[in-house]
C-alpha cells in the first residue's frame, strides 16, 4: 500500500520537485503552501505516514506548526526541509518533535533514502510488550500509542523520543554512551552528534523529571553518558 506523505512546502517549484521524485517513488502526495493549511492538514484524523515540513510558511513556521501538531496528538515522523543550516536550527527542529533535518540544496537521492528510513523505522519501531506503560512520577509514557502525560500535560512523543525512551526502559539502571545512544536511536542518519543526544535527554527531562534541574530518572553519568532509573 502506497505511504501518505504531506509535503508543506510554499516554494512551487520545491513543491514540485519533491512531489514529483515522492509520486515516482510510489508514494502519495499532497501539498499545503501556507502555515494554516499545512497545520490543518497534518492533524488531520486520517492522517499520513510522514511529512515533510519546511521552516520558513507563510503565516507562521515551521518550528511552531510541528509543536503544535505533536500537542495536538501527531505521532508519525515528520522531516524538516529548509534553507537553514545551522546547528541551532536543526536543534530546536529535534527539539520541538522533528525526526530528521535535510537542508537546501539537497540530493533527491538522499531525500528519497531519508524518507524511506523514516518510513521503515515507523513501521518497525519495537514495541515493548512487557512494558506497555511506564509511570515516572505522576507522569506516564504508553509504548502502545506513542501518548504520555508529561509536565507540559498530555501529549504524543515523536519518534526518535519514543524510541529513545524504549531504549531507555530496556536498558534500566545501566550505563549508556553516547555513542551507544546515537546507534540505536539515529543510525545511519547524517547529522546527530553528542550535543543532539544531550539535547534531547534535556526534553525528556522537562518533560519527565519532578525537577528537570536536578534530575532523578535520567541521569548523567560524568565522562560515560546516562543512566536511566524509575
Amino acid at each position: 500500500m502506497a505511504e501518505r506523505i504531506l509535503v508543506v512546502e510554499d516554494e512551487p517549484l520545491v513543491a514540485q520537485l519533491v512531489s514529483l521524485n515522492l509520486t515516482h517513488a510510489g508514494h502519495q502526495v499532497e501539498i499545503a503552501a501556507d502555515y494554516p493549511s499545512g497545520l490543518a492538514a497534518i492533524c488531520r484524523p486520517d492522517g499520513f505516514e510522514l511529512a515533510i515540513v519546511d521552516v520558513m510558511l507563510p503565516g507562521g513556521d515551521g518550528f511552531e506548526l510541528i509543536k503544535e501538531a505533536r500537542g495536538q496528538g501527531v505521532g508519525f515522523p515528520i522531516m524538516m526541509l529548509t534553507a537553514r543550516n545551522e546547528i541551532s536550527s536543526k536543534v530546536r527542529g529535534l527539539d520541538v518533535g522533528a525526526d530528521d533535518y535535510l537542508t537546501k540544496p539537497f540530493d533527491v537521492a538522499e531525500l528519497l533514502a531519508r524518507v524511506r528510513a523514516l518510513l521503515r523505522r515507523a513501521h518497525t519501531a519495537p514495541t515493548l510488550t512487557g512494558h506497555p506503560l511506564v509511570t515516572l512520577g505522576k507522569c506516564w509514557i504508553r509504548f502502545d500509542t506513542g501518548q504520555a502525560l508529561t509536565n507540559e500535560g498530555e501529549l504524543s512523543l515523536s519518534e526518535k523520543e519514543l524510541k529513545l525512551m524504549e531504549l531507555f526502559v530496556g536498558a534500566e539502571n545501566e550505563a549508556l554512551s553516547r555513542t551507544d545512544i546515537l546507534e540505536e536511536v539515529w543510525g545511519m542518519d547524517a547529522f546527530p552528534t553528542d550535543r543532539t543526544v544531550d539535547n534531547f535527554i534535556l526534553r525528556l527531562r522537562r518533560l519527565f523529571e519532578p525537577d528537570p534541574e536536578h534530575p532523578v530518572h535520567f541521569v548523567t553519568l560524568r565522562g560515560r553518558g546516562y543512566l536511566f532509573k524509575r
